[in-house]
């Protein structure tokens, strides 16, 4: 292929609007980010003064899981680059949308330390495992990053002109739009559905793992013929 399927347009923004969900989701309804990390960690020490120590604990949970989930991306990365099985990431995908439909359950759902907990832990490696959109860089979970990005960029391509930067600019940019696309959603399905819309995130992921197994497979035939 001519890029590595997950560096795939589609699939880096249609993961940052999940992203965007997602740490929506997990805010409003658990008071805990997904990914945003540095939040959580404030978060957690307001917690401490105010001796919130559920709060404090869910929070601290959700960083250390963050933490091995990152852990554990690269050392997938590294493993299978060294079995030379590339398309690893795909089966993550129908993993990620058989966890999110597990999370839809009401069972789980009555455990918000445990939904979050996983949710940060799957949102790490999601995180890691996705990196690049075309081989520029670019982060699918929060927007800070990224709006560095286009601004570095931009103005860049202000004082120089130069398309390079101008391109740079329009890739962060359909990234931050598109996250912050996945957080109003996540928002209005959330007043409309409550915690159940965290089946929409399952039904995103498997979409998106249908769709890039059809286009993988079709390479492979077209492969064949030459």
């Amino acid at each position: 292929m001519k890029i590595n399927f997950h560096e795939n347009r589609l699939v880096g923004l249609l993961l940052t609007f999940i992203g965007g969900m997602l740490d929506s989701y997990t805010y409003i309804h658990y008071g805990a980010f997904a990914s945003a990390q540095t939040g959580n960690l404030i978060l957690a020490i307001i917690g401490v003064y105010d001796h919130n120590w559920e709060s404090v604990g869910k929070k601290l949970l959700s960083t250390a899981f963050f933490f091995i989930g990152i852990m554990l991306a690269k050392f997938m990365i590294d493993y299978f680059n060294h079995k030379k099985f590339h398309f690893w990431r795909l089966f993550l995908l129908y993993i990620q949308a058989l966890i999110f439909f597990i999370l839809s359950f009401n069972a789980i759902q009555l455990h918000p330390s445990i939904v979050t907990i996983i949710i940060a832990f799957t949102a790490a490696i999601q995180w890691t495992s996705f990196d690049k959109i075309n081989g520029l860089a670019y982060t699918n979970l929060f927007t800070t990053g990224n709006l560095k990005g286009l601004a570095s960029n931009f103005y860049d391509y202000l004082k120089t002109k130069d398309k390079q930067f101008r391109e740079r600019s329009i890739h962060f940019l359909s990234v931050v739009t598109v996250f912050i696309l996945g957080v109003v959603v996540s928002v209005y399905l959330y007043h409309l559905y409550g915690r159940h819309m965290i089946i929409s995130v399952a039904i995103l992921f498997l979409f998106l793992a249908v769709s890039q197994t059809f286009l993988i497979i079709r390479f492979f035939r077209e492969a064949r013929r030459f």
